[in-house]
């Protein structure tokens, strides 16, 4: 029995804790898998079968769960019998693999070997037997992270779902960060083929978007900087990441409406506004721009010389154009 299955059974009882093994957790969608990605419900719907099944994940048995139990889970709407087959459809059609060096062999298999719904809706049942293979590889894994459960049923896109798990595994490590090709983000994030192929739109539409919602509604607060360009096109960056330190407007957050959450967000950026004191430790926006500048400068100095630049010059913290004069300013202290 590897760590991963002890620490499954040792969450089962906690309903705000749910764990996964590390093969997982950093996986990449392979090409033809992202060609049709598994939806944000059918994340979910995986979260709240390995919770489930807790210790015994790896028994060749079916398990079981109320219909009835997706009205009570928040980040669920009511799901219809035909909802549920579909999603069961989804995470059927998600193949993973398993290089096992030990046996000398590549295994291909799915999560789910089989999913029944019961017709009756108001108190039928659903169950499920997990794939052999995947099954073999949880019980010998020794990697895992435990998941803030709450977290994951509150992300409202499954980039954000998926970058969350990503930083939670890796949140115990010494080094609090982590270089990635642009190729391998898209595809640990799990971004359809075809789509939000440039840069640009990438960032815009899934990066960035994930990080906002990480921030608000888990542990983390997430930033990144360009590393690497191929003839002015970003080819690397590098996520950083870290534990907020007062977790009570987390818990908050998970707590409301998913609308509610989304117009936080929105509030957030209208309008954008200098900080007026302060570090901008906590601002992922503007360390983002910081990184992105080039400058290492300790981020309380950088946030008192340039609001002593832009008093200066009398310019307001909330100018149009403040991001801007930020990313200038930084790339002009440039390193220290």
């Amino acid at each position: 029995m590897g760590n991963a299955l002890n620490i499954a059974e040792t969450v089962s009882t906690r309903p705000d804790e749910s764990s996964k093994p590390g093969e997982m957790l950093d996986a990449q969608f392979t090409a033809n898998a992202l060609r049709n990605p598994p939806s944000l419900q059918a994340l979910k719907l995986q979260d709240m079968l390995m919770k489930n099944a807790g210790g015994k994940i790896t028994d060749d048995c079916w398990h079981s769960m109320p219909l009835a139990s997706f009205k009570q889970v928040k980040g669920f709407r009511n799901l219809t019998h035909e909802d549920v087959v579909r999603l069961f459809e989804e995470l059927r059609s998600v193949t993973m693999r398993h290089v096992n060096y030990d046996e000398g062999h590549t295994a291909v298999y799915g999560m789910i070997a089989v999913g029944r719904v019961d017709m009756d809706e108001g108190n039928g049942q659903l169950r499920y037997q997990f794939d052999a293979e995947f099954r073999k590889v949880i019980e010998k894994s020794d990697l895992y992270a435990v998941l803030d459960y709450r977290a994951g049923l509150a992300m409202s896109s499954r980039y954000a779902h998926r970058l969350h798990e990503m930083i939670a595994f890796r949140a115990g490590r010494e080094r609090q960060f982590e270089r990635f090709t642009v190729e391998e983000l898209r595809a640990r994030l799990g971004v359809q083929t075809g789509k939000l192929g440039t840069w640009g739109n990438f960032k815009k539409f899934a990066l960035d978007r994930a990080i906002e919602e990480v921030n608000q509604s888990s542990r983390f607060i997430v930033s990144y900087r360009i590393t690497k360009r191929v003839k002015r096109a970003t080819a690397e960056i590098e996520l950083a990441w870290e534990v907020k330190p007062d977790q009570s407007d987390t818990k908050k957050e998970q707590a409301a409406h998913s609308t509610a959450r989304k117009g936080r967000r929105g509030e957030a950026k209208e309008p954008i506004v200098f900080p007026d004191t302060g570090s901008i430790t906590y601002s992922p926006h503007w360390t983002a721009l910081k990184q992105g500048a080039g400058c290492n400068m300790d981020n309380a100095l950088i946030a008192t010389k340039f609001r002593s630049f832009c008093a200066e010059r009398e310019i307001n913290l909330n100018a149009r154009n403040i991001e801007k004069l930020f990313s200038d300013f930084c790339s002009k202290v440039g390193r220290v």
